[in-house]
């Protein structure tokens, strides 16, 4: 007998929080899915997020026979100015905040059993043409290669499709142990990495703590907030850390994580000085880098942040695990040297089912482009008058 399958749309706050159990159960089953399209990690960030930009529930999800083996986990924002050429803009939970308290949420996608991908991208593409009404345009980031958005509306002139390389992911692939890690560093920064751990060995007592083996991580979320925005805010003018809701989302999903051992705090001391501190989170054989700081005072003389994420890098890497530091804007990191990370190419995917709008959205698009460019191109030019 062919198996039953129906779509099911959930668009209240209610019913989200109702599929926690089915969420996570078809989230162990994804062979695509990062900790980023957890339950967890979007659920609280409906909690805190959910009241701005106009924004509403989208979730589709596919049943076969009353299991639960595909999720689309949409939302649509209408937000003014962005509405004005877009419409409503549908796009992945946990994604679309504003610049000074964006949460980043990479690799999201639609959440599908394995095995059953081809059934969830024909149930959401045909859903998505026969209630078009419904939304306008969407709006993909951080999009690895193979993920399964992609191969929606295959052979269909319902939807304009435009897919553009955005960025790159630097990740750091397992190996056999830590000097096999550390052979393929930069000459410069393995030469550093040796000279700086002696200085610190020298000077005190070196120890790493973390959140898992007993410090309270709220205490650590303070500090890894303070010494981030030491070291942002000058160079960008604004720490998201200065949101209370950027804050407020991380003190909640860090406090659903934590128990899970699915996120972590640790800190780099020098006897009682806290140093430099990083946290991650981790699920699936993958080892996500969030945020970090280090206090400016210690830099020169220790590098903390660079020991403490080479000795991390050493600890995951051996374990069989994949080192990640995320989205880069571009190739040419200092990732490359300083960490002996490779790199793969990060994409961006737009539909509309309104071909006027997309035709307006292009000609926007270039505008803000050429506009960016004339900027730079200026900010350059005044700062080599002032060298000169």
């Amino acid at each position: 007998m062919k198996p039953e399958t129906k779509l099911v749309k959930v668009d209240t706050f209610e019913g989200f929080k109702s599929l926690e159990k089915e969420w996570n159960a078809l989230y162990e089953k994804s062979e695509q899915a990062t900790i980023f399209s957890s339950w967890d990690w979007m659920f609280t960030w409906w909690e805190v997020f959910h009241d701005e930009l106009s924004r509403k529930l989208f979730i589709l999800c596919l049943y076969e026979n009353e299991t639960l083996i595909g999720i689309a986990p949409f939302h649509i924002y209408s937000h003014y100015p962005k509405a004005l050429i877009q419409g409503r803009t549908l796009q992945f939970i946990a994604s679309g905040n504003k610049k000074e308290e964006k949460v980043t949420s990479e690799f999201l996608d639609l959440i599908v059993q394995s095995g059953r991908e081809s059934l969830m991208i024909d149930a959401v593409s045909t859903y998505l043409i026969a209630h078009k009404k419904e939304w306008d345009f969407a709006d993909f980031e951080y999009l690895l290669k193979d993920a399964l958005i992609f191969q929606c509306f295959t052979g269909s002139n319902e939807v304009v499709i435009k897919k553009i390389q955005d960025g790159v992911r630097f990740y750091i692939s397992p190996k056999n142990n830590f000097d096999e890690y550390k052979s393929q560093m930069g000459n410069r920064w393995r030469k550093m990495y040796d000279k700086k751990t002696r200085v610190l060995e020298r000077d005190g007592a070196v120890k790493t703590v973390d959140t898992k083996s007993g410090e309270s991580h709220e205490k650590a979320l303070s500090r890894v907030s303070d010494m981030h925005c030491e070291r942002i805010r000058d160079r960008i003018g604004y720490c998201a850390f200065d949101s209370e809701k950027f804050s407020n989302f991380h003190h909640r999903v860090l406090k659903r994580l934590h128990p899970q051992n699915k996120a972590l705090i640790k800190t780099l001391y020098l006897d009682d000085k806290a140093l430099a501190t990083y946290y991650v989170f981790t699920d699936k054989g993958q080892w996500h880098y969030y945020q970090s700081g280090f206090h400016s005072n210690y830099a020169n003389r220790y590098s903390p942040l660079f020991l403490l994420v080479c000795n991390e890098i050493g600890e995951v890497v051996t374990q069989n695990m994949l080192f990640d530091f995320m989205y880069e804007p571009s190739a040419d990191s200092y990732k490359k040297e300083q960490y002996a990370a490779e790199h793969e190419t990060m994409f961006r995917l737009y539909w509309s089912s309104a071909p006027l709008r997309f035709y307006v959205f292009n000609i926007a698009k270039s505008l803000q482009e050429q506009t960016l460019s004339f900027k730079e191109r200026l900010t350059n030019k005044l700062k080599a008058r002032e060298k000169s």
